[in-house]
């Protein structure tokens, strides 16, 4: 894989796993708060290698028959646990953030006239 670091957009990291652009849009919406991309200023999605890890487990998990809500589930013990632990306190940290400024940028934007 690429360097740990490198970001990718929407149709790379559709092209990367074989999972289509509006099928992570869609489960972006149903694992909110699992799968939270970055965003840039211009508000486009980026993809980090945990974003990766993400996808490719909800896509797993989905192909073995799982249902969404059980996916979602399972998702989120594997993310309490894993923040459970305090050095995960900063990756926790930087998700809350791009929620926040997701959203406060969906709110500066209705306000413009």
């Amino acid at each position: 894989m690429k360097k740990a670091n490198q970001l990718f957009t929407i149709s790379q990291l559709s092209s990367l796993l074989n999972v289509s652009k509006p099928t992570l849009r869609f489960w972006e919406k149903e694992f909110s708060g699992i799968l939270v991309p970055l965003r840039t200023t211009g508000g486009q999605r980026r993809y980090n290698a945990e974003h990766v890890e993400i996808v490719t487990k909800i896509r797993s998990l989905k192909n073995a028959g799982m249902k969404l809500d059980e996916i979602r589930m399972n998702m989120n013990r594997t993310m309490a646990g894993q923040y459970a632990d305090p050095s995960s306190v900063d990756i926790l940290a930087e998700r809350v953030a791009e929620i926040v400024k997701k959203e406060i940028v969906r709110y500066l934007e209705s306000q413009a006239f």
